[in-house]
């Protein structure tokens, strides 16, 4: 709309070690500057130094954008500390971490239904087989909240919840003994997607439903 000045985002990620940022992460920065016609900031949480945010005013705060998928050390603790820095330089809103977003919820549902036909369940007694459910590879939380996130998540998408470290499946483990097809909960390229074989680790801002989510969703923020 006329009049309407784009408020400068700060897209914060995990990153690669050293700082690194994943080329989706980058491109999708791009993107959004681009299309908003206001600055786009990528904070990564491996670097050794931040980067300096764009600064808010008050006709247009800076947007804090937490881009993890789960409700961990990451959103609970490193978010608010990086949004009291923020503040100093201008107004900051804070969005709501990405894996909260109901939107990217029913994106992932839709994701895990088209997934290939999982194997059978076994047979139980008395009774005929089933579809085993999807798994959603997803990094170890703790603590009640992390619990009920992924009881909520298993809720909405008919998934079951596997916690999988970024570091695995090392190259000396065993196969992950899936039953079933399988999504990683992983944003970008990380150690877990790196490991897994290419048909099962594609991160989700590599496949369009995801990244269409998020760009519809940061584009219309005033």
């Amino acid at each position: 709309m006329p009049g309407i000045i784009a408020s400068p985002l700060l897209l914060v990620v995990h990153g690669r070690a050293g700082g690194v940022i994943p080329a989706e992460l980058q491109a999708l920065a791009r993107e959004l500057e681009a299309g908003r016609g206001a600055p786009v900031g990528l904070e990564a949480l491996t670097a050794g130094e931040p980067p300096e945010a764009p600064r808010g005013s008050a006709a247009a705060p800076l947007a804090l954008v937490p881009l993890f998928l789960l409700p961990g050390s990451h959103v609970r603790r490193d978010v608010p500390r990086i949004a009291e820095r923020c503040r100093r330089r201008g107004p900051v809103r804070r969005l709501p971490f990405l894996g909260a977003w109901p939107a990217w919820q029913r994106a992932l549902a839709a994701e895990l239904a088209e997934l290939p036909a999982p194997l059978e369940a076994p047979l139980e007694a008395g009774g005929s087989p089933a579809p085993a459910a999807p798994w959603l590879l997803h990094h170890p939380l703790e603590g009640p909240l992390g619990t009920a996130f992924l009881a909520h998540l298993e809720a909405v998408t008919g998934a079951r919840c596997r916690a999988t470290p970024y570091s695995a499946p090392n190259p000396e483990d065993a196969p992950l003994p899936l039953s079933g097809p399988a999504l990683p909960l992983a944003l970008a390229a990380n150690r877990l997607t790196d490991a897994l074989p290419p048909s099962l680790g594609l991160p989700l801002l590599q496949r369009p439903r995801f990244r269409a989510v998020v760009l519809e969703a940061l584009m219309a923020l005033p």
